[in-house]
């Protein structure tokens, strides 16, 4: 069997395959970094809690972020239905205000609220009753223009 390409010589198909396999192995690594990377995104959740670090300004962080209560709870209900969390530990250093919020939320979501004090964890007290969610700290933005006026009520007989 005759063939026109020399022995150890590479074909053009030989080249399509080497770029693949180089292609194919750039992106299990970048796959495999961005697992990684999410593995290192939810390292503010310890032992089915949720470690929040209070922040000046009646601010939260978790996970890298810094946020307001709205913002908290809405993180915290994503934690709670997607990584199943049981429980808001506040970390040391918050106020009276931020360990009510906390406590609000925890009740609001069904969830424990704790403080770190020292290496124990004290309950945070929680609400008689659950709370509305928390408002927003900015009102929405308008156009400029004046809001709707509330549709008139029809007269009593008609």
């Amino acid at each position: 069997m005759p063939t026109d390409v020399p022995h150890g010589a590479r074909t053009e198909s030989d080249g399509d395959n080497h770029v693949k396999t180089k292609i194919l192995r750039a992106l299990a690594l970048a796959l495999s970094l961005l697992a990684a990377g999410a593995a290192f995104a939810r390292s503010d959740i310890r032992d089915g809690n949720a470690m929040v670090q209070p922040v000046k300004g009646d601010k939260y962080s978790i996970d890298g972020a810094i946020m307001g209560k709205a913002e908290l709870y809405g993180y915290i209900g994503g934690l709670r239905d997607d990584d199943h969390i049981t429980g808001i530990v506040l970390k040391r250093g918050g106020s009276d205000e931020q360990r009510r919020v906390i406590g609000s939320i925890a009740k609001t979501l069904g969830l424990k609220s704790f403080e770190q004090a020292g290496g124990d964890l004290k309950e945070i007290p929680q609400p008689e009753r659950p709370a509305a969610a928390p408002a927003i700290d900015n009102p929405p933005a308008t156009d400029g223009q004046a809001p709707a006026a509330a549709p008139a009520e029809e007269p009593a007989g008609h």
